[in-house]
């Protein structure tokens, strides 16, 4: 039996029309599948609205800039600063979109040479080599790196540190990603953590640095820290600036933000991806849908940018997206629609 009869047809008749269009997608010429389909869109009137309805909605989600990209770059993953340590295999899916024809039965409908790209990717293994003191988190994962010198490092997803210690001094090389760092106290060597715009320099305290494509963020919890910016620290301008217990900082490219005391949400937030938590507090969905993407490697897209100022607040497991995906439908007049394992789609309810 084909495996087209396990379509559900007592589903949401938009699901059925969905996955009327992924099997023919699939399918395409396969004579038994388009009679079954031609039976189904000649049952009922609406049905043939809603597959049109999704024909639309495809050749409008064809022209958006995400998918423009993932077309021309052949890839859903973000651009990285260094090799992966991965081994990443991205499919590339080339399908041809159906479109029904202008006819009285929907066995007429004509085949449009409408170009989808769908793309899928193996699951991310690590390969069999780390250089020593090298430690990584893979998309999603967490992960806990107890140091010779007592200190613990927590590493968030998609992170990679090297730990580089002397007679004289203990350093980390912070080469992407999130870090807690908890410090073990030793006056005569200095605990640096080195990022892609500056250091950060600890004997013992806890605090948390986050290396985006924007800035660095640091984060004191205990105790206090000196910050510096690579650039003036070559000009000779400007002495580091110290951090301490429950204040922020940021540093740019070519300067650094002023030092102020952290607000509850920044508190609550770096303390819980710890524990595998995302906490929001009426934070705006297109910022919401940007923090959760840092945990998978689904692409989600937002096709309307009304959508993007509506505000969510929660505390969601890390590992549990589809519970978050959940309250967003619940929360918001859209729907979520997972076109494929790695694409998902914010619409307009």
């Amino acid at each position: 039996m084909n495996e087209i009869y396990n379509i559900p047809t007592d589903s949401d008749i938009m699901d059925v029309a969905r996955m009327w269009y992924l099997r023919l997608e699939e399918d395409a010429g396969n004579d038994q599948v388009l009679a079954q389909f031609d039976t189904w869109a000649d049952a009922d009137p609406v049905h043939r609205d809603a597959f049109n309805a999704v024909v639309d909605f495809w050749s409008h989600i064809d022209n958006m800039p995400e998918i423009i990209e993932m077309r021309e770059t052949g890839t859903s993953f973000p651009e990285r600063n260094d090799p992966p340590t991965t081994q990443e295999n991205i499919v590339a899916i080339s399908s041809v979109r159906k479109m029904a024809g202008m006819g009285e039965k929907w066995h007429k409908w004509s085949i449009a040479a409408m170009v989808l790209i769908t793309f899928g990717f193996a699951i991310s293994l690590y390969v069999n080599y780390l250089p020593p003191g090298t430690y990584r988190t893979a998309t999603g994962e967490q992960r806990t790196v107890q140091l010779a010198d007592g200190s613990t490092v927590y590493l968030n997803t998609h992170s990679k540190i090297k730990v580089d210690f002397s007679g004289d001094i203990r350093k980390i090389h912070l080469l992407q990603g999130e870090a807690r760092f908890d410090v073990a106290k030793d006056k005569n060597r200095p605990f640096i953590v080195e990022t892609s715009r500056g250091n950060i320099r600890a004997v013992g305290t806890s605090f948390n640095v986050y290396d985006s494509a924007e800035m660095v963020e640091v984060l004191v919890f205990e105790g206090t820290v000196e910050v510096s910016n690579k650039k003036r620290m070559r000009g000779n301008i400007l002495k580091p600036i110290l951090v301490t217990d429950g204040e922020r900082i940021a540093v740019f490219d070519n300067n650094m933000g002023v030092v102020r005391t952290a607000n509850d949400l920044e508190l609550s937030q770096k303390n819980a991806w710890r524990n595998g938590k995302l906490i929001f507090r009426g934070q705006k969905l297109s910022d919401v849908i940007q923090e959760i993407s840092r945990y998978t490697n689904k692409k989600i897209i937002i096709t309307d940018d009304s959508l993007n100022d509506m505000k969510l607040g929660g505390a969601f497991d890390i590992n549990d997206l589809d519970a978050l995906f959940h309250a967003i439908e619940d929360t918001f007049p859209v729907r979520i629609i997972h076109f494929t394992p790695f694409v998902t789609v914010i619409v307009e309810a």
